[in-house]
């Protein structure tokens, strides 16, 4: 048997009636939720991993949590974090240039950590649009300057990447963070009503 206990609700399937994880994960996830926790096991698997699982064997004796809350839920979870994540990177960003300009080869590794957050960063700020009635906020400006660190990397000026480090990425990452607090402040707003 394999248990399945979604928010709290368990029930229990023949491993074989779903030859995979993701035709099970198809058949039982809520259509109009997003899946918040998902436990395989007693092993905790990232939530945005689940995809990679979708053709995993599903095998008998398997015991598998999922927590699902609606998308406006769990925005409302996940945005103070992302805040607050986005206030540490901004304060890092003088360290990381300093760190570049020394030579130091973690500051590479740490460019491509940054570059892959604000592209999370900017998925996520889609995703809110569809989810949060926001007004659209022009992001012209912003696109120049990540189009101007994009074209250090490319150029691989140390210097320059440094100095788009110090003066770019930090109004980047402010208006990131000042969209998340108004999509968190909407949030708020239409849950206290």
């Amino acid at each position: 048997m394999v248990t399945v206990i979604i928010n709290g609700e368990k029930m229990s399937f023949q491993a074989k009636e779903f030859a995979t994880f993701g035709k099970l994960y198809d058949e039982i996830a809520p259509k109009d939720k997003v899946l918040k926790s998902l436990v395989i096991d007693n092993i905790q698997v990232p939530a945005q991993k689940v995809s990679e699982l979708k053709d995993s064997p599903l095998e008998e004796n398997t015991e598998i949590t999922m927590e699902f809350a609606t998308p406006v839920e769990y925005l409302s979870e996940i945005l103070p974090g992302i805040l607050d994540y986005i206030e540490t990177a901004i304060g890092l960003l003088p360290s990381v240039a300093q760190s570049l300009r020394s030579g130091h080869a973690k500051s590479f590794k740490d460019i491509e950590s940054l570059s892959e957050s604000i592209s999370a960063l900017d998925s996520l700020r889609q995703s809110i649009y569809r989810i949060v009635e926001l007004p659209n906020i022009d992001t012209s400006g912003i696109l120049v300057r990540l189009k101007k660190f994009l074209g250090t990397l490319e150029v691989q000026d140390i210097s320059e990447i440094a100095n788009s480090i110090e003066n770019d990425l930090p109004i980047v990452l402010k208006s990131y963070q000042d969209f998340f607090e108004l999509a968190l402040s909407k949030i708020r707003e239409v849950h206290s009503q």
